[in-house]
């Protein structure tokens, strides 16, 4: 299911891609998120294309889990959204979560502010592009 990835096509001239996902985790459920946010980023650390890593962080009054994600590139992070893998993993999380916010920046370019979504409303980029 991956796509071909073209690093010109939006002009990103090979710049790193930093997503930072802000997550409110439901009750009582903050512990097994990060838990799954980390494995999850350290199973994927070889499978992805592009990806440099990351770090998992939690509010210290518990009330949130942040996900900051780096990219070779924004198209090596949207072609990774596309695949099954993610998808499993999305099916993973969204049980967890009251919602999330996201930051998409290329390096020392502000792309998007963040956006607070509930996972039933909206589109946002837990969600799969077909859904």
């Amino acid at each position: 299911m991956n796509r071909t990835i073209d690093h010109d096509q939006r002009g990103s001239e090979g710049r790193p891609f930093v997503l930072i996902n802000s997550f409110t985790p439901k009750p009582g459920k903050l512990d097994e998120l990060a838990a799954l946010l980390e494995a999850a980023r350290d199973c994927f650390a070889d499978r992805m294309p592009g990806f440099h890593g990351g770090r998992v962080y939690r509010d210290v009054d518990g009330s949130s889990a942040l996900l900051i994600g780096v990219f070779e590139t924004e198209d090596h992070y949207e072609s990774w959204i596309t695949t099954d893998l993610f998808a499993s993993y999305r099916e993973k999380i969204l049980p967890l979560i009251e919602s999330m916010g996201q930051s998409r920046i290329e390096a020392g370019n502000a792309r998007k502010t963040a956006r607070h979504r509930t996972p039933e409303h909206g589109r946002d980029d837990m969600a799969v592009r077909a859904s």
